[in-house]
């Protein structure tokens, strides 16, 4: 019951006929819209394909039925990557000698299994939103509304929700398998494009090994504080205010070092908190939010840069590229559009002293690129659309029908924030010290990727030199602006130190090869410092495969529901459960709940606590959705109310020698 709600071969045969069409189309692209060798053109054009078929589909289902956008943004990748074939060699041709490339795409299905079965056996990092948000979106809400408030657009960076909302609504998947199966293939696409991107830079296969581990890897330090003596350890504890599952864990930091990390779910064995970190953790542990696909996005782009000009089809197919990152990533989108925008702007007020033509042509082209994606952000739905709406909204007096769009004010004593050891400020030295760890070595990185600056301009890499300018950008806005809910800072700080390492790391092995021994001890002690926690993380990890779950507000009855009953209930009804994202992953069908993600409704509260039938039917619920907790936790009053003759018992079911049950009850003729 963990994978499919139904087992369908010809639903699935459909899908597999569908993502064929995307992965043909995007190798056609890569080969003809882009100057790849053959070695590359198969993965980056499976990754381009991926993409595509991601913000195509988003942007049809704006005006067409879900399944209808799914199987036309296919074809139309297709169309595309046919008519870059004819531009170039005047018929339609693929080298199957790209296919010689079979051991990275091996590789690519075994990272994706082998992380599908880890996910599997973990819940963990807000999936009480992504569920339902997911379950929702393949019922055909695209762009979502917000899962727990019908009334309301949701503000949020989606963007592998709607591959898994392709998987739950065309292959028959659960939400939670299809969650875990496309994050799972974000992780193996960026393990396998940053092995082809440092493949190409530095023509190094042990160099391509290296990165890919880094990339993977690579995090914060906070375990270095450990190797403190006891009284720095204490005096460092002592500034440090601990907030979130941080203080779960333990009172103080000097604790917390020693204990397991505290969280809601998870998986069979604990996390040690010295290993975990609240800014950056490594990719293949990047669990939330969009997962790994701003990383992929970010490596992709790297990998289809063309040493000259765009084709007009490869200028148009990278700006697609390029705007999905708006949809996956909001903040990395505009710390990366800034600097692109700021390295053509120095390469044009300093093009003569860099002794460099102006090239309006490639001006123009980066320019398109800074417009259609900009435009794209704005229209495609996610956090920007939904800022931007509300803005407009304000402006002209309106009120804001958007959920999670919030603000910013300044941040006072400058510092940066980490989800566990809370703000820490650059200005308390205690509270530095703690910070430089969390961060790490990847921060020393900075002059190394500024080095070739220069050069980035001269050559104009604008792309590259854009990167360069997000990193300083990204690092220093959370210093001094925070965010209404400040947690959501910390991915600014954490895909900055992320792109440190993969600008460095080619910079970097070229220097160690010309290097005297003690400075290559240096650099593969660092290392090793940055991927140690990322070791210790995965090995634990590895004990979740022979534990599958479904999720830790999931079990094996609401499962067989959600098999039989997924956007099966009327269109627009509205379901009462106690937990409320379980009945909207379960039915498809948002529930009027919250307020906001950590906002529960007073009204609705008071309906879970007095479920009387007549109340929540007038309350506009047209379902509740009870479980023996629930039940058993209702006085014999209230448990009396369920036998008026309105009430119409749907289905009920056992397990566990009766002690679990679910009722699904019709409640809507008690108005």
């Amino acid at each position: 019951m963990y994978w499919f709600r139904i087992n369908s071969p010809v639903e699935l045969a459909a899908f597999f006929l569908l993502s064929c069409g995307w992965a043909l189309g995007g190798w056609l692209l890569a080969t003809h819209a882009f100057k790849l060798r053959r070695t590359e053109r198969v993965l980056a054009g499976l990754g381009t394909g991926f993409l595509l078929f991601i913000g195509i589909s988003n942007l049809l289902a704006h005006v067409l039925p879900v399944t209808l956008a799914f199987w036309l943004a296919s074809a139309l990748i297709l169309l595309g990557g046919v008519l870059a074939s004819l531009e170039t060699k005047h018929r339609i041709r693929l080298d199957l000698h790209d296919l010689r490339a079979w051991p990275l795409l091996l590789g690519l299905g075994a990272i994706t299994l082998f992380f599908t079965l880890i996910l599997r056996g973990q819940s963990i990092f807000d999936e009480y939103l992504h569920l339902p948000l997911i379950s929702i979106m393949a019922a055909g809400d695209i762009p979502p509304h917000f899962y727990l408030n019908p009334a309301f657009n949701f503000a949020y960076h989606y963007g592998i929700q709607v591959f898994a909302a392709g998987l739950v609504r065309l292959a028959g998947f659960f939400p939670w398998s299809a969650w875990d199966l496309s994050r799972a293939l974000a992780i193996g696409f960026t393990l396998a494009l940053g092995w082809l991107w440092v493949r190409k830079v530095t023509r190094s296969r042990l160099a391509a090994w290296l990165g890919t581990f880094l990339f993977t890897f690579g995090g914060g330090t906070r375990w270095l504080l450990t190797l403190l003596p006891s009284a720095w350890l204490g005096w460092v504890s002592q500034g440090v205010n601990l907030v979130g599952t941080g203080l779960s864990t333990a009172p103080t930091l000097a604790q917390a070092l020693t204990r397991p990390w505290v969280i809601e779910g998870g998986g069979p064995m604990p996390f040690p908190f010295a290993y975990h970190n609240g800014i950056f953790v490594p990719v293949f542990f990047t669990l939330g939010s969009t997962g790994a696909m701003p990383f992929m996005t970010v490596l992709l782009l790297l990998l289809l840069l063309p040493t000259a000009s765009f084709t007009p089809l490869g200028l148009l197919t990278w700006s697609l590229l390029f705007a999905t990152l708006a949809l996956s990533a909001e903040h990395l989108f505009a710390v990366i559009w800034v600097g692109i925008a700021l390295a053509m702007l120095l390469f044009v007020i300093f093009r003569r002293h860099l002794g460099s033509a102006s090239q309006p042509g490639r001006l123009r082209q980066w320019g398109i690129i800074l417009g259609v994606s900009a435009l794209l952000a704005f229209l495609q739905g996610g956090f920007i659309t939904e800022t931007a709406r509300n803005l407009f909204t304000t402006l002209f007096g309106g009120v804001s029908q958007s959920i999670n769009a919030r603000g910013f004010s300044l941040r006072w004593p400058p510092g940066l924030l980490s989800a566990h050891l809370g703000s820490l400020s650059i200005t308390d030295p205690r509270q530095l010290v703690a910070l430089l760890a969390e961060l790490g070595p990847a921060l020393l990185l900075l002059p190394v990727i500024f080095w070739r600056f220069k050069k980035h301009l001269l050559q104009r890499h604008w792309f590259t030199g854009g990167l360069a300018i997000s990193v300083a950008l990204s690092l220093v806005i959370p210093v001094f602006f925070q965010y209404e809910v400040d947690r959501s800072t910390t991915r600014m700080p954490a895909t900055a130190l992320w792109t440190c390492l993969v600008l460095a790391f080619p910079i970097l092995w070229l220097v160690f090869n010309h290097s005297k021994l003690p400075a290559r001890l240096g650099m593969a002690l660092g290392y090793l410092v940055i991927v140690l926690a990322g070791v210790v993380i995965f090995r634990i990890q590895l004990y979740s495969i022979s534990t599958p779950q479904y999720a830790y507000y999931i079990d094996g009855l609401d499962a067989n529901f959600t098999a039989d009953y997924w956007d099966k209930l009327p269109p627009g009804s509205q379901v009462l459960d106690r937990i409320a994202e379980r009945s909207v992953t379960v039915f498809g069908r948002i529930s009027r709940a919250s307020s906001g993600i950590y906002e529960p409704l007073p009204d609705w509260q008071a309906l879970v606590a007095n479920p009387e039938p007549g109340k929540v039917a007038a309350a506009g619920y047209d379902y509740i959705y009870m479980d023996r907790t629930w039940w058993e936790g209702l006085t014999a009053a209230q448990q009396s109310g369920f036998k008026q003759p309105c009430i119409d018992i749907i289905d009920s079911r056992e397990q566990d020698n009766k002690t679990n049950y679910r009722l699904l009850v019709d409640v809507s003729a008690c108005r």
